[in-house]
């Protein structure tokens, strides 16, 4: 096998294993992007300016409370495949 042969063929597979995961993937994306620009639909900004007005500890640990629950709609629920 030739060294062209072999590049083509690792790239090859590396083009088939991101295309694989990409298709197992892009449901839990769609969802995630879905739920989220629902929240930003629905939550308005004068909202959020009141739910997160400054930089206290209890502003800071609602944002991080927030930042996780979203997190977690969309990345988080990727499925893992173990093999």
């Amino acid at each position: 096998m030739s060294l062209a042969a072999a590049i083509t063929g690792g790239i090859a597979h590396a083009l088939s294993l991101a295309f694989g995961m990409t298709w197992e993937i892009l449901w839990a994306l769609v969802l995630g992007f879905a739920l989220s620009a629902a929240v930003q639909a629905v939550v308005s900004k004068a909202e959020m300016s009141r739910l997160l007005p400054d930089d206290s500890p209890r502003t800071l640990a609602i944002a991080c409370a927030l930042g996780a629950a979203s997190s977690s709609c969309s990345y988080a629920a990727v499925p893992q495949r173990t093999s």
